[in-house]
């Protein structure tokens, strides 16, 4: 269960990177709502956090491996239970993917901000 620890800070970065996005396209605290009520709440859903994603239906299943969430409790769920995630590179490299992107987006949108 150690190594939910690495896991755990790229998950941090994959979401905190998407926040900070947000951040610097939010003209206003109000602006926030919609991201969590358009993003994280159907994200949430769909993911497998409180039903398994089989049980969707094959549309929302496919949807549901482009959404980082997904890979985050595929990884963790697993570990938890003391048994090895199946895919584990496969899981990882979405959750860099997210992160490195969404990352390098929010320093751009920031510094844009901030030199207006």
């Amino acid at each position: 269960t150690l190594f939910i620890i690495p896991i755990a800070l790229l998950i941090g970065l994959c979401f905190a990177s998407m926040g900070m996005m947000i951040t610097a396209l939010a003209p206003n605290y109000d602006f926030f709502m919609y991201y969590f009520s358009l993003w994280i709440t159907p994200m949430t859903l769909l993911c497998g956090v409180f039903y398994p994603v089989a049980q969707l239906p094959v549309a929302l299943q496919n949807l549901a491996q482009f959404l980082p969430l997904t890979h985050a409790v595929d990884l963790v769920r697993p570990l938890l239970a003391n048994k090895i995630p199946t895919n584990v590179l496969g899981h990882i490299a979405v959750l860099l993917i997210y992160g490195v992107v969404s990352y390098y987006v929010a320093m751009v949108l920031i510094r844009r901000r901030l030199l207006k």
